[in-house]
């Protein structure tokens, strides 16, 4: 009996927890998944198993604070494919359909609120301190992935909420130019959370272009002038 205990500890010690970057900079506070990505487990099972295995549990859903629910879903392991279309917000809404953490997110009052406080606290620069470069990439992507969250954000924020999204996304455009890692893909995505932002005050009823609307409300690529101007009204509402 004492030796199936020990052997029953020494199984879970020797278990691996789940961590989305293998430099840990920054803690992880989210759930651990049961089958953790990259491991023997994880490599012997087809990809319906995979999204099937990183499904959080019904109770888990419902006791997760929405700060870890948050953490879970910006390191959800198939975030990934959000890059595997050109059209990357439809790509994106494909990702939240098929993982539960995303649809628990979306409907907590507080989402917004606990959005705005984690992009804010994270420092641009802190991807110095990262030695391997493709470390840098992975913590370089985590602003990627909270930016497109704020590009449904900005459709039901308070006013107040969406005055101060778009002065932090536009703060932290500025701050990531000086860091060649963060490089330009989301460059239209931020154009796009910004843009819904200030929509809702009219912000563009002098602009020309007849793209910008479209823009706004498909989120697809558009020309660089809409970008621009959009910019130009967040620097100066």
């Amino acid at each position: 009996m004492l030796f199936l205990l020990l052997l029953a500890v020494a199984g879970r010690a020797g278990a691996q927890t789940f961590q989305p970057y293998k430099s840990g900079v920054i803690a992880y506070h989210g759930y651990s998944y049961p089958i953790v990505p990259g491991t023997d487990e994880w490599k012997s099972i087809s990809h319906t198993q995979r999204v099937a295995s990183l499904q959080l549990p019904a109770d888990t859903l419902q006791s997760i604070s929405t700060a870890r629910l948050l953490e879970t879903c910006l390191y959800y392991p198939f975030n990934i494919d959000i890059f595997a279309l050109d059209d990357q917000i439809y790509s994106f809404s494909r990702v939240k359909e098929q993982f539960n953490g995303y649809s628990e997110l979306y409907q907590r009052t507080d989402f917004v609120q606990q959005l705005m406080n984690l992009y804010s606290s994270r420092d641009v620069a802190f991807v110095n301190q990262i030695e391997i470069d493709r470390e840098q990439g992975h913590y370089a992507f985590d602003y990627h992935i909270m930016e497109f969250m704020f590009t449904d954000v900005a459709l039901w924020a308070s006013d107040a909420q969406a005055a101060q999204i778009v002065a932090m996304l536009y703060e932290k455009k500025e701050q990531k130019t000086q860091y060649s890692v963060y490089g330009s893909t989301n460059r239209m995505v931020i154009a796009l959370a910004i843009g819904r932002s200030l929509q809702r005050t009219n912000a563009f009823s002098d602009y020309q272009g007849t793209t910008l609307q479209a823009f706004l409300q498909s989120g697809k690529p558009t020309n660089a002038s809409d970008l621009e101007y959009i910019y130009s009204k967040a620097k100066n509402p």
